[in-house]
């Protein structure tokens, strides 16, 4: 096994499969083993472009039911990178839900998600998803989904808030080409509608964007072949090493992650592990001032997977936020979206006119606050 992810560590994918298939014969590894040698051959194999084996192993490991806990969330994400570009989009989402189940503060499994609802036109869902990876994600892959919710407010007309994300994106990376181009191209249209009308048209105009295929560029599994080696926790260029139960040497645990446009890979190093995380203690949900129940927009600052993540939120981002919003004046609101499960959306502030809850959510950005403008029935 160890010489199986000593070849993944080095990038040499076609050795790793040997390694692997050679444990996998020899016939002494334990149920753990077996799976975890089975979840190790698909990213190599899927490494390798080859596709429908990874997503045959994947699928081993997981009907195995011996995977550890910390390493069943990225044996699902990685199969939804498989799967989505194998065009099975329907069952890569399930499987980017289920990743998000085990656990909530998956970014990267957000992110894909949010692309697979943008490519078929659900640009909320998408803007949700989108703004959760943001909230959950930290250094400079922060600009992919960034990146992809702008696309998504451009598809909705809101070209201000595509703007402002844009400029995020290149905040992080100024040689971030594909959103200097897509920024450059929308600013004609952004200051002919600076007039002093609301953001979002009826009948929206939309750039016609050679650039708008993000799929292959940004997220890596939509048509592109890039895929990398990453933690748990994001998007870094690693993956998880931990020792399994009375077992040694130590294995090391790989994860496929999607992004910038070129392959990359790195050392086997050690990661938090999901179960050994500090226990969130469920807080209750606190109802909305009145002011923010009356108030026709309020701003979005995050959408969670359970009601504690989204107080956590607040209770991180209410020194900075608290200035702009009022102390008091944010809500978590329970939202059923049917299979997608259920989402807790951290909401803050009441503003009368959309300009003003415009110019809240810029000084939001400013404070490296991510947010965006929703009416208070949405």
């Amino acid at each position: 096994m160890q010489a199986g992810t000593d070849a993944i560590e080095r990038g040499v994918y076609d050795r790793a499969v040997a390694e692997f298939s050679s444990a996998l014969d020899s016939g002494g590894l334990t149920s753990e083993g077996r799976a975890l040698a089975y979840h190790h051959r698909a990213v190599a194999l899927q490494k390798t472009g080859q596709r429908d084996a990874a997503i045959s192993d994947y699928a081993k490991a997981i009907d195995s039911a011996a995977l550890p806990g910390k390493v069943l969330p990225k044996t699902y994400y990685n199969r939804g990178i498989a799967l989505a570009n194998a065009g099975q989009e329907a069952a890569a989402e399930r499987d980017y839900l289920e990743a998000i189940r085990l656990a909530p503060d998956y970014a990267a499994a957000y992110h894909n998600l949010a692309n697979l609802e943008r490519r078929r036109g659900d640009y909320v869902s998408a803007i949700e998803h989108y703004t959760t990876a943001i909230d959950n994600m930290k250094g400079r892959d922060r600009k992919l989904p960034l990146f992809g919710r702008a696309l998504s407010f451009e598809q909705s007309g809101q070209l201000a808030f595509a703007a402002n994300d844009l400029q995020q994106a290149l905040d992080i990376d100024p040689e971030f080409e594909l959103a200097a181009a897509k920024l450059n191209a929308i600013s004609p249209m952004l200051a002919a509608n600076d007039d002093g009308s609301t953001e979002t048209t009826t009948n929206p105009q939309v750039v016609p964007a050679a650039l708008t295929p993000f799929q292959t560029a940004a997220s890596g599994h939509e048509r592109g072949q890039i895929i990398r080696v990453a933690s748990i926790g994001g998007w870094r260029t690693t993956a998880t090493r931990f020792p399994p139960k009375d077992e040694t040497p130590p294995t090391a645990v790989a994860e496929v992650s999607p992004p910038s446009g070129e392959l990359t890979t790195g050392s086997l190093r050690e990661s938090e592990p999901v179960s050994e995380r500090r226990p969130i203690q469920l807080a209750a949900v606190p109802p909305a001032a009145s002011g923010l129940s009356e108030a026709r927009y309020r701003v979005q600052l995050g959408a969670f997977r359970e009601a504690a993540l989204a107080s956590r939120a607040w209770e991180e981002m209410a020194g900075d936020a608290a200035p702009v919003v009022g102390g008091s004046s944010y809500a978590i609101q329970k939202a059923d979206l049917g299979e997608r499960g259920i989402f807790y959306r951290l909401r803050a502030g009441g503003f009368e006119r959309v300009d003003d809850a415009k110019s809240a959510c810029r000084a939001l950005e400013a404070r490296k606050i991510a947010c965006f403008v929703v009416e208070n029935d949405a």
